[in-house]
């Protein structure tokens, strides 16, 4: 009955709208608590423990795979890949070697990848469509490697919006159209580091109104300690998805959901606004005759300080949300002062007022030299300079009336 129901709605939708597209028909809204599941380098652990798992909860997931190390210690072999994809699951690549792709030759990067889906075909397994970069490397070469190649999608790591963590951690959720989708950011990594519950209860509470979060595991145990997740906490993990609602599919299901032609022209031009400071609890203080503002400073796990700050107070939210600020625009405010007072005309008692604050940065440079070798070049000279965030949400306020 259900399927009946699709069809008669994919016919209806086609009919109405003729220059729709059949893929474009069937295109799911995004449901919230919408998590990919993806696992790295190809583990004994990925038929044996991960997948008899998540057929009982009737989760998706994709298995990427290093396909140079098959057949070593703990690690899969081709029929057991082939077993992987009898079962619905998604096959995707880790290249062959798991080297750092900064460190190749564009021509060698290619080859890694090629080699890689000549490989799968001559076992049996379909045509890769999802890329896994081997430790989080990547760069604009391998972008229009994968594009060229005919993939649709790409996994990163969590940095470097977040500090590099082996040892796991969280980070962000992917949002569609504004993320590339060759640039999806995991939004949590399991590893000795990231054992606590409350870090995938973290990265399913990001996953609505449209953000769809990204998890990553390695071996379930890993031979490689850093990165290994125990059997029971990945038990706990699947039980809490289950128990919370979650839908759970691969990172190929994704096209069912994002239309993949929006995206940025700039594949790194997200990450890049993305790298300032953030704005937490913007508070007005009202009391006195003069408007106080304050703010809290968010740094993403980074250590990195506020040296200059903007704010901008507006008659109404439609000119602060163009960045207009009628009544009073600091300008770009040298300082580290979170709380400031309003300098601008005198405001009417009664009336609403909004306001926002940008801030500008400035990082530990150790930090930046820790993971140098892990980013771009590119990406590395811009973690360098003091940037603005992006600006806090537009909050409003009503000036008291003086007390007689």
């Amino acid at each position: 009955m259900f399927l009946r129901v699709g069809a008669l709605f994919w016919s209806l939708a086609v009919f109405l709208c003729p220059g729709l597209s059949a893929k474009e028909a069937s295109r799911i809204p995004i449901p919230d608590k919408l998590v990919v599941l993806t696992f790295d380098d190809g583990n004994k652990s990925d038929l044996n423990t991960v997948a008899p798992l998540l057929k009982k909860h009737g989760f998706g997931a994709t298995f990427f795979i290093t396909s140079g190390w098959l057949g070593g210690e703990q690690r899969l072999t081709w029929p057991e890949v082939r077993q992987l994809q009898a079962q619905g699951f998604e096959i995707g690549c880790h290249t062959v070697s798991h080297p750092n792709l900064l460190a190749l030759r564009t021509g060698e990067i290619r080859r890694q990848i090629e080699e890689f889906d000549r490989a799968c075909a001559e076992n049996g397994i379909t045509k890769p469509v999802s890329f896994s970069y081997p430790g989080g490397h990547f760069d604009r070469r391998v972008i229009a490697i994968l594009q060229d190649l005919g993939y649709e999608f790409a996994r990163r790591g969590m940095d470097p919006e977040r500090p590099l963590e082996d040892n796991g951690g969280n980070g962000r959720a992917y949002v569609p159209g504004e993320d590339h989708p060759f640039l999806i950011p995991s939004s949590m990594t399991r590893g000795i580091g990231a054992q606590e519950g409350y870090r995938i209860e973290q990265a399913l509470e990001e996953a609505r109104s449209g953000k769809i979060t990204i998890l990553t595991y390695h071996g379930v145990p890993d031979a490689n300690r850093h990165c290994s997740t125990s059997v029971a906490r990945f038990r706990k993990d699947m039980d809490y998805l289950r128990n919370s609602g979650a839908t759970v599919v691969s990172l190929r299901d994704l096209a069912r959901y994002v239309d993949l032609r929006n995206r940025p022209q700039d594949p790194f031009a997200p990450i890049i606004r993305r790298l300032g400071l953030g704005v937490g609890t913007p508070r007005c203080d009202n009391a006195e005759a003069v408007p106080q503002f304050s703010w809290q400073v968010i740094s993403n796990g980074w250590t990195q300080n506020q040296v200059a700050y903007r704010l901008l107070v507006a008659s109404s939210k439609e000119q602060l949300d163009r960045n207009q600020g009628d009544l009073w625009d600091s300008g770009k405010t040298m300082g580290a002062e979170r709380k400031v007072s309003y300098a601008g005309p005198a405001l009417l008692p009664g009336r609403k007022y909004w306001w926002k604050v940008q801030l500008w940065n400035q990082r530990d440079e150790v930090e930046i030299a820790r993971i140098t070798p892990y980013q771009s070049e590119e990406l590395i000279t811009e973690l360098h300079k003091s940037r603005p965030g992006l600006f806090s949400r537009a909050c409003s306020f009503t000036v008291r009336s003086p007390q007689p």
